[in-house]
């Protein structure tokens, strides 16, 4: 199957690998291309900046959490009426689950789709050495179709002629673009980027867009594209859509966004999906059942304490036995209340936790547990994967019911996950539906159950 792709990957993280990625597909839709974008690994907010850039909703491709067959069918599938695929990589190109495998790395997924790689290596003070560096890479792994290179952070004309004739003649690899430093704003906060849906991001995306056609030459990139080798290609089934017989609340807004778009489109298979908003919405709609993802409660705390009428309704749905599912920030929304520098938000109060806001990690990766007594998503005995990333702890109020065994991991604390109080679930993992598509029919067949007429 014929799907121009080429996979923009990075040396390791923070050069500049996702400034470059949103800037060449805004730039690409600017010129009449219809682009498809894809982030590799576990990541929510860089797919929020591809969203905006392309119009198109950003996939992840991420080869721990999902099987070969999982990764093409979405790919393939995503792909649909699209021009080009643009695949974002995550943190250095052979960064993998466990160091020593290939394991979840940028490298493996670029090997299952045999896609075309640009490298984007920060050349900021050094120049012979450019060539050693990225020789390295060329070498460690010789099936990664490494075509060339693009050259960040370059000073000037003189220091990019040096690192461009380095790469060229000593590593043998094609130079794309050289960017010079430039002052570009991409604010960061403790999990990354800050994401697109709390900013005004079109001037910023433009701005890139224009940094990339001045200094990449995007029709040599296209060109890559084009001649990617075909992939292997899956039949893939039709998903059926049933009639919706259910409704699913999704808080989805910028306090709550970070879901798997696959994880919304598998639930809408069988279900109606309705959006609710945790800041501006006063009343639950009729639904049948709560999905709530992850997000900053934390910086959104204040305002969710003020909409205590929206936090009641919530509460008394769980109460009531409707079927809550929630993940990280939902997790904490669910709570008693999240503590933030010695200060005290009321949040739902279902759960009997409080939730602390740490300066550090208190948990990052990927994530493997073992399901100890059936829940709304999983049997018993069956494995869970999924990934972590929260600077925030859970602090018990009373013992805690749980329903997973961390295999590998941390959980709410280092052996358990998944706090269970009558139909609701919350845990810190992130679960990819399609890492195990009996999540999403479990979780309906429970919410069937459940429904209200």
């Amino acid at each position: 199957m014929d799907i121009p792709r080429i996979v923009i990957a990075g040396t390791n993280s923070k050069v500049g690998k996702t400034m470059i990625s949103i800037g060449l597909m805004r730039a690409l839709v600017n010129r009449g291309y219809v682009v498809q974008p894809y982030k590799i690994g576990p990541d929510f907010i860089d797919p929020g900046f591809h969203h905006i850039a392309t119009g198109r909703y950003s996939r992840n491709l991420d080869s721990f959490m999902l099987d070969k067959y999982s990764l093409i069918e979405t790919f393939q599938k995503n792909f649909r009426n699209a021009d080009i695929a643009i695949i974002e990589g995550k943190t250095g190109l052979y960064d993998s689950a466990d160091a020593i495998s290939e394991k979840g790395s940028t490298a493996e997924v670029c090997k299952i789709l045999k896609a075309p790689v640009l490298l984007v290596a920060n050349a900021e003070r050094i120049n012979r050495t450019i060539a050693a560096i990225l020789l390295g890479y060329k070498l460690f792994d010789p099936e990664v179709d490494i075509k060339g290179v693009i050259l960040n952070r370059v000073g000037n004309r003189r220091h990019a002629e040096k690192v461009k004739n380095a790469t060229e003649k000593l590593a043998k690899l094609k130079v794309y673009g050289i960017i010079p430093r430039e002052k570009i704003d991409m604010p960061y906060r403790h999990l990354g980027l800050i994401p697109a849906y709390e900013r005004e991001v079109d001037e910023l995306l433009d701005k890139l867009a224009n940094l990339i056609e001045r200094y990449v030459n995007i029709d040599e990139i296209v060109d890559t594209a084009y001649k990617a080798p075909p992939i292997e290609y899956y039949e893939i089934e039709r998903e059926e859509k049933h009639k919706p017989m259910i409704k699913i609340g999704v808080i989805r807004d910028r306090v709550f966004s970070f879901y798997y778009q696959d994880n919304i489109d598998e639930l809408s298979n069988y279900a109606e999906i309705v959006y609710i908003d945790s800041l501006k919405d006063k009343k639950l709609p009729k639904i049948d059942a709560l999905y709530i993802g992850g997000g900053f409660p934390e910086v959104f705390a204040e305002e969710l304490e003020k909409n205590s009428k929206l936090r009641n309704e919530i509460y008394e749905f769980c109460e009531e036995n409707g079927v809550v599912y929630a993940e990280c920030g939902g997790l904490m929304y669910l709570g008693k209340s999240i503590v933030i520098n010695g200060e005290e938000y009321e949040m739902v109060g279902f759960l009997p936790i409080k939730t602390e806001m740490h300066n550090r990690f208190q948990a990052q990766g990927y994530c493997i547990y073992k399901t100890e007594k059936s829940c709304i998503i999983a049997r018993k005995n069956e494995t869970v994967v999924g990934h972590e990333f929260h600077y925030s702890k859970v602090i018990p109020l009373k013992e805690l019911d749980f329903v997973f065994k961390v295999k590998r991991g941390y959980g709410v604390n280092g052996e358990h996950d998944g706090i269970t109080k009558k139909n609701v679930l919350a845990n810190y993992i992130h679960v990819h539906f399609l890492s195990n598509k009996n999540v999403v029919k479990r979780f309906v067949n429970y919410v069937k159950k459940f429904k209200k007429d």
